[in-house]
This record gives structure tokens, C-alpha cells and sequence, in this order.
């Protein structure tokens, strides 16, 4: 391939690493033609991408990005599954991915421009999503409005029935 092609692909890797907010790089040795299509077509229903890449390339990209640490992940057979809205969710779904399909391994990952390994990739895919840390947030926040509704509510049913209980006396006077 022509050097001016290999520096396109580069420049390419380099576009969509920048915009990621999280990479994981996979070792899909042994997975058939049609697993990596299911596969891929898993990822992008949930607005994930998966690329097979060339070793060398990618870690050209990621060294001009300036993320290290990542030398160990261009060993064997690359693929690159890349989140750009969540990046908890990449994390989640490449630990999911990996065991549907068993032969597909998490060599280790990029969190907003910083190596991850492979362990830490595991932990990341504990943590909740971003839907769910603000479904917490809004919880959190709802707590003392929610509370603070339900005293005045009893404080207007307590004078309610305080006025209640005064008419009944008036009226049996």
C-alpha cells in the first residue's frame, strides 16, 4: 500500500480517536465471518462502531494523539470498538460482547484520551451510564421537593381539619 494511503488511514484513526469519548481494542482471533457481522451489527444498533485495524497504523494514531501506554494492545489481530457519546457504554458493551462470543477478548481501552487496562476496562463496565447517572441526579434532586410537598400537604389537611372540628362545635353550641 502506498505511503500516502497508510497516512489517509492514519489521519482517519486519528479523526475518530479524537472524537471518541471511549476505545476498546479486542482481539477477535477465531471469530467467523459471521459473528464479526452480528457483531458489528450489534455495536452499531447501539450506536457503537467496530473497525479491524493494522497494528501499526493505529498505533501511529494513537501516538500522535498522545496516549500511551498502549503498545501491548497492537499484538495479534485488532479490532477497535469506538463510543462517541457515552463512554461508560463502549466499556459495557465490549465486556457484554465478550461473553456472547468467547473468542473475543478485551486487550485494554482509551477513557477520554487516557490507556486503560484491561482490568481497568472490566471496572469501567461496572460503573452506571450516563442515562442513569442523571436518572440518580433527578432522583436526588426530586427528594426534598417531593418531601417538602408532602409536609405542606399534611399542614393543610392538619388546618383543615382544625377548622373542621371548630364548625362541628359551633354548630352542636
Amino acid at each position: 500500500m502506498p505511503t500516502a494511503e497508510k497516512e489517509q488511514m492514519v489521519a482517519v484513526l486519528e479523526e475518530r480517536f479524537k472524537r471518541s469519548k471511549g476505545l476498546v481494542f479486542t482481539n477477535f482471533e477465531g471469530l467467523t465471518a459471521g459473528e464479526m457481522s452480528e457483531l458489528r451489527r450489534e455495536l452499531h444498533q447501539k450506536g457503537l462502531e467496530y473497525l479491524v485495524v493494522k497494528n501499526a497504523l493505529a498505533q501511529i494514531a494513537t501516538q500522535r494523539l498522545g496516549i500511551t501506554n498502549t503498545e501491548s494492545y497492537f499484538r495479534g489481530p485488532t479490532g477497535l470498538c469506538i463510543g462517541y457519546d457515552d463512554a461508560v457504554a463502549v466499556f459495557k458493551v465490549a465486556q457484554e460482547l465478550t461473553k456472547k462470543y468467547e473468542k473475543c477478548k478485551i486487550k485494554g481501552g482509551v477513557l477520554e484520551g487516557r490507556a486503560v487496562s484491561a482490568q481497568e476496562a472490566a471496572e469501567l463496565a461496572k460503573l452506571p451510564g450516563r442515562q442513569e447517572l442523571l436518572a440518580m441526579v433527578v432522583g436526588t434532586l426530586q427528594a426534598p421537593i417531593q418531601q417538602l410537598a408532602g409536609t405542606l400537604q399534611a399542614l393543610v389537611q392538619n388546618f383543615v381539619s382544625v377548622l373542621d372540628e371548630v364548625r362541628k362545635k359551633r354548630e352542636s353550641q
